[in-house]
């Protein structure tokens, strides 16, 4: 079917609760940069999708292959999309390469520079999984039909020409696309922002109406808070897409929020899974699920703080154009203080504002949708998940926000 903006998508069908149901005629496999750490990584990726176009599956408890032969398909009659990140580490090597030439690079530069590791990487997967016998091509953004605007290094995915990819799968067995990369409005590539390799799969999900796309990276699934702060948070088997887009836009990074809100408006389940051999479906974001409890750490957020004519003065400049942020109002020792808390740790706003490395947002989400925001020390965020989803705020040498709106 067609939706109202000219996109052609599919209403899925076949999926359970556990996500290993038919995975259909076309399979989106996006894998992150840890995907990519272990020695003869892209070569395992490749017989893992070698694997699952001839009818297998994974078992999402060994991670074996199990043979499910449906319905006499064979490789070659289903098609495959494998969507790439750069490997870790190599996006944080290459900006610092260019900030080590250019203190403050051109934003075109920038994002030439930072797409360089996605795009190497799609001919090192194509490589493997030709060597797998597949027939497999590399794609570059413009090959791909995903049109965006804005800053070159975080444009807006506007628009899924579906014809790109639907004529590219005609003739080859798997697509091997760049993740975060689309045509700007002159051709050019340009940059979805840091970690939108899982807006590309889902765009390509959309494109070829695949009913599922399936998100490989060594995350547990969605938690109820950062494993890596709270050991003892859980995994939530299924979230709903507005919850999902309420945790990503506030801290939690298994997936990126702009993938979520195109995934909802089309129908797409996202399946969460863990780096292979273990492939396991830890979660799976969909129109179904119960009310959920979490709690979310900007880790990756720079705060600044600055007068409240100072930060008002910054939001309509190229300083913080094409960035996620928040403005929170607070106070600080009985002055009044503005908070810029930006998603994009590189920018530099020393000349108008204090870096507050010493501090964090954490955002509490209540199973009746109620959000939370409060800026507390850094040292104190791995104990506050524990005691900040009951009936108390969790507490803060900071005012909690006046108002904290979502300006990206």
């Amino acid at each position: 079917m067609t939706d109202e903006s000219g996109v052609a998508t599919a209403v899925p069908t076949g999926i359970t609760d556990d996500g290993n149901s038919d995975d259909g005629d076309v399979l989106v496999l996006k894998f992150g940069g840890a995907a990519f750490a272990a020695a003869g990584a892209h070569r395992a990726i490749a017989r893992h999708v070698t694997s699952r176009l001839a009818g297998s599956v994974t078992s999402r408890h060994t991670g074996d292959a199990v043979g499910r032969h449906t319905g006499g398909a064979a490789a070659g009659t289903r098609t495959a999309v494998v969507v790439v990140s750069a490997a870790a580490g190599v996006t944080d090597r290459l900006g610092a390469a260019l900030r080590a030439v250019s203190a403050s690079p051109d934003r075109d530069l920038l994002a030439a520079t930072l797409m360089t590791g996605e795009t190497i990487n799609v001919q090192l997967m194509t490589a493997a999984l030709r060597d797998a016998g597949l027939a497999a091509v590399a794609l570059t953004a413009a090959d791909t039909g995903f049109l965006a605007g804005g800053e070159p290094h975080h444009a807006d995915l506007h628009e899924v020409d579906a014809r790109a990819l639907t004529d590219a799968a005609a003739r080859a067995t798997v697509l091997v696309l760049p993740g975060g990369q689309a045509s700007g409005p002159d051709g050019r590539p340009v940059m979805l922002g840091r970690n939108s390799s899982d807006l590309s799969a889902i765009a390509a999900a959309i494109a070829l109406g695949a009913p599922a796309c399936e998100i490989f990276s060594d995350s547990p699934g969605i938690c109820t808070a950062d494993p890596q702060l709270v050991p003892e948070a859980h995994t939530l088997p299924r979230v709903d897409y507005q919850t999902m887009t309420t945790m990503s836009v506030h801290g939690a990074k298994v997936l990126h929020h702009s993938a979520v809100a195109w995934a909802r408006r089309h129908g797409v389940e996202i399946r969460c899974r863990s780096l292979l051999p273990d492939g396991r479906v830890h979660s799976v974001v969909s129109a179904r699920a119960s009310a959920t409890a979490a709690v979310m750490a900007h880790r990756n957020a720079a705060v600044w703080a600055g007068r409240a004519e100072q930060v008002r003065s910054l939001l309509d400049t190229p300083r913080c154009a094409g960035s996620d942020l928040l403005v929170v109002p607070g106070a600080e020792d009985g002055a009044d203080v503005t908070y810029l808390v930006l998603a994009d740790t590189a920018r530099d706003l020393s000349a108008v504002g204090l870096a507050r490395r010493d501090l964090q947002m954490v955002t509490t989400l209540f199973p009746d949708g109620r959000l939370d925001r409060h800026l507390v020390p850094a040292a104190d965020v791995p104990a506050l998940p524990g005691r900040s989803t009951g009936s108390s705020a969790p507490e803060s040498r900071l005012s909690p926000p006046r108002s904290g709106p979502d300006l990206a």
